[in-house]
């Protein structure tokens, strides 16, 4: 089943969540849920994930909120908890012995790879689709690993402009005591020490998009594909159709899931840092991003 797992990598805030549950959606798709995330050992709850398959109106509800705000991030309402919705399921991992930030030499031992294989079987067997994706920001730093366990498995890379990653991180509630993995400390500690918390998350970019760059060199090119965020926002129909026919999805034109993703609210968004930062924090910024925006085709 190697060839039917599908993990999407990407900097926090650059729309990774969003995509995750687009491709999650589709019937063909099956998704790590709230229920492996919440109880790993018991993967054969998988099958919970028939109830809310072909039921669009359910995963609208659910998963992007009554009026279909594709950015709805919320809290679910009891009436809605038992309702599996994609999860990162960092337990999963944790379970299989995956480190948050793996050393280049670590190696999966047996116990974790029959795990996290038996965890990926089971979702795909019992939820059902043809292919199974998986979000989880620390997986960007294990795309080795990964590939001990699914050896050809499947990577799409998200990318964003890294301004626009730096100007939502500094606004989101978890991001003040999130450990960083390049500086073993949180951005409060930093700040702290008088470092520009906007420079903590344009760094915070860079270094993230060097972690996939370097774990995605040895990936081969049939096995991984990029897209970028600004792009699925302009045409979601285009983009979706590409990345389910490169992830091995069957029936990616259905007409269903076509209209689903019609009735959400998914628009290009306005880069807000342009209006809102001073001239100092772009130029700041751009400089400290310059070489990975322009390799990314931002600058």
């Amino acid at each position: 089943m190697d060839d039917k797992v599908v993990f999407i990598l990407g900097s926090g805030r650059s729309g990774t969540t969003l995509l995750y549950k687009l491709l999650a959606a589709h019937p063909a798709v099956g998704y790590l849920s709230n229920y492996q995330s919440r109880l790993p050992a018991l993967p054969g709850l998988a099958m919970m994930h028939q109830i809310p398959r072909r039921s669009m109106a359910l995963k609208r509800k659910a998963w992007f909120g009554g009026q279909g705000n594709a950015y709805f991030e919320g809290r679910r309402g009891w009436s809605q908890f038992w309702i599996p919705a994609p999860a990162e399921a960092e337990s999963v991992f944790e379970r299989a012995g995956i480190p948050p930030t793996p050393p280049h030499d670590f190696v999966l031992a047996e116990t974790g790879l029959g795990r996290l294989r038996n965890t990926f079987e089971s979702v795909l067997q019992q939820g059902g689709g043809d292919v199974v994706v998986c979000k989880r920001t620390a997986n960007n730093r294990r795309v080795a690993v990964l590939r001990q366990a699914f050896p050809r498995c499947k990577f799409v890379h998200l990318v964003r402009d890294g301004r626009s990653v730096a100007d939502s991180l500094v606004r989101v509630g978890w991001w003040a005591d999130h450990q960083l993995f390049w500086a073993g400390k949180t951005p409060r500690e930093l700040k702290a020490e008088g470092v520009s918390e906007l420079h903590i998350a344009a760094r915070n970019w860079v270094e993230g998009m060097h972690q996939i760059e370097r774990g995605l060199q040895t990936v081969e090119a049939a096995s991984k594909h990029t897209l970028h965020y600004e792009q699925l926002l302009a045409d979601p129909h285009d983009e979706l159709r590409k990345l389910l026919r490169f992830m091995g999805v069957q029936a990616y034109a259905d007409r269903e899931y076509e209209d689903f993703i019609a009735s959400l609210s998914i628009k290009p968004v306005d880069a807000s840092w342009r209006r809102k930062w001073s001239a100092a924090d772009r130029e700041s910024v751009t400089a400290l991003q310059r070489d990975t925006l322009i390799r990314w085709g931002y600058a």
